[in-house]
């Protein structure tokens, strides 16, 4: 085979590798029930990528309590499976309470992944929380920082509680600390994230819930953002407007050095 010859073989490889390339995209659609001192959730899952997802295990998280599912050894494209996941949760009070379900699953290269939902589960017939939480969209690298905005809706003074959820991947080095929130005021508290595993490229839904008391009724409201994974910035990157100012000086020095020293040899010539 001539060279030309191989690299166009090369080529045709590469275009070929990258149409066969497919995407998984995981839903979560839970069903939530409270009953019996347990949390039962029956969570339906569907892939609707183009590519199976390989190891396919929903895990519920309440409180200190999780549950594994059985799962599945294989989602293909626009399929789905449901299983139900039960966890004890005794002696709730009247109100909402917050749980996390994760899918881990891994694509064609045994790489891991999770989809991730945070959700409340209702408990009696409490009336809606006096709470707005909101959260910025955030890229990152290798570190950095989540704001969770919130605004109390009542005029009582209250002290809440913020809770970061990320998928695996992604660890919350630093929870936000409870805060006293004010009778109709606004605040924002931030947490301190690292990137241990997630791909640049990657999307992911961030959860925030914030929780307090009223009397004896308990409220979680759950805000959700946006979590967008970027390759990390070189230094030049980083500084590129001072390099390019700087390399500006050197050439202006530069330059004013030639015309300087033009004029000396004008007046020493003059001179003579």
């Amino acid at each position: 085979m001539t060279r030309a010859g191989l690299l166009a073989f090369l080529y045709l490889a590469v275009l070929v590798s990258a149409a066969r390339a497919g995407s998984i995209s995981i839903s979560i659609t839970p069903t939530v029930e409270y009953a019996n001192g347990a949390l039962s959730v029956r969570v339906k899952v569907a892939n609707s990528g183009d590519e199976s997802a390989q190891t396919v295990l929903p895990q519920l998280r309440f409180r200190d309590q999780s549950a594994r599912g059985t799962g599945k050894p294989t989602l293909p494209p626009n399929e789905s499976y449901e299983e139900t996941l039960t966890v004890p949760a005794p002696g709730l009070g009247t109100g909402r309470w917050p749980y996390r379900l994760g899918v881990d699953y891994t694509d064609v290269n045994q790489y891991p992944f999770q989809a991730l939902q945070v959700g409340v589960v209702q408990v009696g017939n409490p009336p809606p929380g006096k709470l707005a939480v909101r959260i910025d969209a955030l890229q990152l690298a290798t570190t950095g920082s989540l704001d969770v905005h919130l605004k109390s809706l009542a005029g009582e003074k209250r002290e809440t509680t913020v809770v970061v959820h990320v998928p695996e991947g992604i660890e919350v080095s630093a929870q936000p600390k409870p805060v006293q929130l004010d009778g109709y005021g606004e605040t924002t508290v931030r947490a301190s994230l690292v990137n241990r595993t997630a791909l640049a490229g990657s999307r992911y839904p961030v959860f925030a819930s914030g929780e307090y008391d009223d009397g004896d009724v308990h409220h979680a409201v759950i805000g959700q953002g946006t979590l967008e994974i970027v390759p990390p910035r070189s230094a030049l990157g980083d500084n590129r407007n001072v390099f390019w100012i700087g390399a500006g000086v050197v050439v202006a020095l530069w330059v004013a050095a030639l015309v300087w020293q033009q004029a000396r040899r004008r007046a020493v010539t003059r001179q003579a």
